[in-house]
């Protein structure tokens, strides 16, 4: 019976990526509602965001959120690293070095597929103060338009990277899983949220660095779990 928990469990974070998908695409593409967020925070006066340079948003929010970031993923690498010297941290071993690889390999895949992504910031965008046309997300540029590389949100996939720690302890410690995925999903919108008052996003662009960050741990921890059987962490459930 546990056996089958755990397996309609993994098919349930590998189904909800795609299910979500024609939603997310539909939401963000068919309506207004990314234009109708960044509206108020862009001056059409200044033909700026006054909040791009702000000294609150930029250093405060912005700043301190990555750095929020960095300290946890500093934490599990230091966690693992006293895994060598604290007496009851060698079980936890693999589990910490998985889940400082998949904060960094999540992240990284953001990095990657915004870096090849003809979408243009906001900031960018002519309706905007910019020079570069609108396009959703499957459209197409004008072959005299430089691709904008600005999507998914790289920003906002420091907090969705909080989600590893859902994968990591879902089976062992699921109250800490689940309260992983809510500040996972609260840091990722925040990060999102922050950078579309600086007109550096839209909310789509941190939406779909979550789904797209969800779906790469999903994988990953189906094809690299992160903790075996010899561990003694598997399938043992104890109360988080």
């Amino acid at each position: 019976m546990k056996t089958d928990w755990r397996r309609q469990i993994l098919h349930w974070e590998l189904v909800l990526p795609l299910l979500l998908a024609p939603a997310i695409w539909w939401l963000f593409d068919k309506t207004p509602i990314d234009r109708s967020l960044i509206a108020q925070y862009y001056d059409a006066a200044r033909h700026a965001f006054p909040l791009r340079d702000d000294g609150f948003t930029q250093y405060v929010l912005y700043g301190g959120e990555k750095f929020a970031v960095v300290a946890v993923g500093v934490a599990v690498l230091g966690a693992f690293v006293l895994s060598y010297l604290v007496p009851y941290l060698p079980r936890e071993r693999r589990r910490l070095l998985w889940l400082f690889a998949a904060m960094v390999g999540a992240t990284m895949l953001v990095s990657v597929v915004k870096h090849q992504s003809p979408l243009h910031c906001p900031w960018d965008l002519a309706e905007y103060g910019g020079y570069a046309p609108y396009r959703g997300l499957f459209d197409t540029l004008p072959v005299d338009i430089t691709p904008g590389r600005c999507f998914p949100s790289g920003h906002a996939s420091g907090g969705f990277a909080i989600f590893a720690f859902y994968f990591a302890y879902r089976h062992t410690h699921p109250r800490t899983a689940c309260l992983a995925v809510f500040a996972g999903l609260a840091l990722g919108l925040l990060m999102g949220w922050t950078q579309m008052m600086r007109g550096a996003h839209f909310l789509s662009h941190a939406v779909w660095s979550g789904w797209l960050e969800w779906a790469f741990l999903a994988v990953l921890a189906r094809l690299v779990p992160p903790y075996s059987a010899a561990s003694g962490l598997w399938p043992m459930r104890h109360g988080g």
